[in-house]
């Protein structure tokens, strides 16, 4: 799925806020979880603590039990749980609420149930169905399991005899109090809010320095785009002095070209690329003879096949430049006629780009309204009514019934002017398509 674009203001004043907003929350809700399992931990060491303490009572207790009343040793196991030697003397945390023996056989000496909130069946199905860990001698296993969705600490420890080794295991479920939970809980929202204001406050002091940075990359990118602009426009009038003795066909043609590009509802985007293509039309007459390019005759059939290699000539030169690459459409199109008949691939009706389609019809006009060596310059009306044999044939027909609405005005205002105020005029209109700051740049 190709990747969403932006313009560089909306990004920075919106996107890149919602994503700092969502950074935020994601770091929040994740040291607030590890808060909440840290809480946990910090109490299943107490329970642990607790157990091993506990057990070491029971097995005195069993020991001195077995030694007054010679009974076997689950027997004295199981008289020691009924006294309720279970429960710990510190109930802040919770208590136990079941607890079992193992002798080293992992067979059951003893077992006391004493439910909270829950029943017997309950508790010993929880325990059954955790898989058995009986740990070493210096070792100790716990695990935080859930019961009717109340925390609870599923613990095993070994019991270690008079000799120092292993003697038995005590396994125990310890059921959390809800003070505790709440507690815990209100710690990880706490720690979760603190993570939030500090993420939000680092956020706050740095979207300023972000947002000036941006401007001055946005001034950065005007000053360039600015540059590239005037070396296409000192390019294109090069170009077009070499082919004649003025420059001015290239602004005026721009101009008829971005207004039916506008007329055609074409986009920003190939309306740049429609406006480098048309100073650049011609930039591959850089590579004519001169003796050919200024032939003041007619060109023969051998010297038409040289001129046409301007087209192939103008495709190597904008291809070379990444930025000039979009201005290949006229370059390269140019010269195609609608019917197919034009060159160099005789490209028909749609097959020709749209903006290569759209020059075609105002470097016509131009030429045709235009005083030349060779000719006077044509009348609007004789203009206007060669156009139309052209229809279907060198011109696209609807686009040139949207410029005939428009060439009159066009004729008025532009036809045959060479003067500075014209080459401001282009600057101005060109400059809203690639010039704009943050509205124009993309991320």
């Amino acid at each position: 799925m190709p990747a969403k674009h932006y313009s560089l203001k909306t990004f920075v004043r919106t996107v890149l806020a919602l994503r700092l907003l969502a950074v935020t929350i994601v770091v929040a809700v994740v040291f607030g979880a590890v808060a909440y399992l840290r809480g946990y931990d910090r109490i299943g060491e107490v329970v642990l603590l607790t157990a091993q303490n506990g057990i070491e009572w029971i097995r005195l207790d069993v020991q001195q039990l077995r030694e007054r009343s010679k009974i076997n040793l689950p027997s004295a196991v199981q008289q020691v749980l009924d006294r309720g030697k279970v429960y710990s003397r510190d109930r802040r945390h919770g208590e136990f609420t079941y607890v079992r023996f193992y002798d080293r056989d992992a067979s059951v000496l003893g077992a006391r149930t004493t439910p909270i909130g829950t029943d017997v069946t309950t508790l010993t199905s929880t325990i059954d169905s955790t898989p058995q860990r009986f740990p070493e001698a210096n070792d100790n296993w716990l695990k935080t399991v859930e019961i009717n969705e109340h925390p609870y600490v599923h613990v095993v420890v070994p019991v270690i005899g008079r000799n120092g080794k292993l003697a038995a295991w005590g396994e125990g479920l310890f059921r959390i109090s809800d003070e505790t939970v709440a507690s815990v809980r209100a710690a990880a929202i706490e720690t979760a809010g603190y993570v939030a204001l500090i993420v939000l406050a680092t956020a706050l002091l740095l979207y300023p320095v972000i947002l000036n940075l941006t401007r001055r990359l946005a001034r950065y990118s005007e000053g360039l785009l600015a540059s590239n602009l005037e070396t296409l426009e000192v390019l294109g009038s090069a170009i077009a002095k070499r082919d004649s003795d003025t420059d001015a066909h290239n602004y005026r043609v721009t101009l008829y070209s971005l207004r039916l590009a506008e007329a055609a509802g074409l986009d920003s985007d190939r309306i740049r690329g429609l406006i480098k293509g048309a100073f650049l039309h011609d930039v591959g007459k850089i590579g004519i003879r001169d003796n050919i390019l200024h032939k003041p005759a007619r060109l023969d059939a051998d010297e038409f096949e040289i001129m046409k290699t301007h087209v192939n000539h103008g495709i190597d030169i904008v291809a070379r430049s990444s930025w000039l690459n979009d201005a290949g459409q006229v370059v390269s199109g140019h010269h195609e006629k609608y019917d197919g008949s034009g060159y160099p691939d005789q490209l028909a009706s749609e097959a020709i780009p749209i903006e290569a389609r759209i020059f075609a019809i105002a470097d016509v006009f131009d030429a045709l309204t235009s005083r030349r060596p060779y000719k006077e310059p044509f009348s609007y009306d004789e203009t206007m009514r060669i156009l139309d044999e052209g229809k279907g044939q060198h011109f696209d027909p609807d686009l040139l019934e949207k410029f005939a609405a428009i060439a009159g005005d066009l004729y008025e205002r532009y036809c045959g002017r060479d003067d500075e105020e014209l080459r401001n005029e282009v600057r101005g209109v060109v400059s809203r398509f690639f010039v704009g700051g943050l509205d124009t740049l993309r991320y």
